[in-house]
């Protein structure tokens, strides 16, 4: 049993939507051409990702630590009357599904250690089928975070590039940690 994250679940109580209620625009943009079919939302949180996958048709598995978050994303996916799975896990221990067509990985790559983020991204490109997607953003924007960006997309098999994204407030009203920028990686599995 993985340890309760206290801190994502004090932010999630309210129920007021902690990372906004939109997905990525990134992501709605390169899922252009993607045919539907199996999803992760890894580190999804209240599912503003995985409930639009799964408004499209996709076949969606959140996966976060936060038990709150959880339960609300279940409950808003019922309300929109959509299929959502919902996995409680650290993504250091996930094993994800074979054959996705979707990796979604918002804001969380940055959380684990180096390896442990390698490691997960490894294991997730080798669920992704050939032409699947694998998104990811990660905190800040610096060559730094742009490298990181870039080595979990090789990591997982994908071709793919990372661009800077600067984030308002009502895109992400609650953050713990205010943030400004984000580096957002697309990438497409060879």
């Amino acid at each position: 049993m993985n340890p309760p994250n206290l801190t994502y679940d004090e932010l999630h109580r309210t129920g007021e939507w902690a990372y906004g209620q939109r997905p990525d625009q990134e992501l709605a943009d390169a899922l252009s051409g993607i045919r539907p079919g199996p999803a992760v939302d890894l580190g999804g949180g209240q599912g503003r990702h995985a409930l639009s996958l799964a408004s499209l048709g996709f076949d969606v598995e959140l996966v976060d630590l936060s038990e709150e978050a959880l339960a609300q994303a279940a409950r808003s996916a019922a309300e929109m009357r959509v299929a959502l799975r919902t996995v409680r896990s650290n993504i250091a221990f996930y094993a994800p599904p074979s054959g996705l067509q979707v990796v979604v990985a918002a804001l969380m790559f940055h959380v684990p250690a180096r390896h442990a983020s390698l490691k997960a991204a490894r294991l997730l490109g080798a669920a992704v089928n050939h032409g699947g997607l694998f998104y990811l953003s990660l905190p800040g924007f610096d060559e730094t975070t742009r490298r990181l960006a870039l080595e979990i997309l090789t990591a997982a098999g994908c071709e793919g590039s990372a661009e800077k994204h600067v984030v308002t407030r009502q895109e992400r009203p609650r953050l713990p940690v205010p943030r400004r920028n984000e580096t957002r990686a697309v990438g497409f599995r060879r």
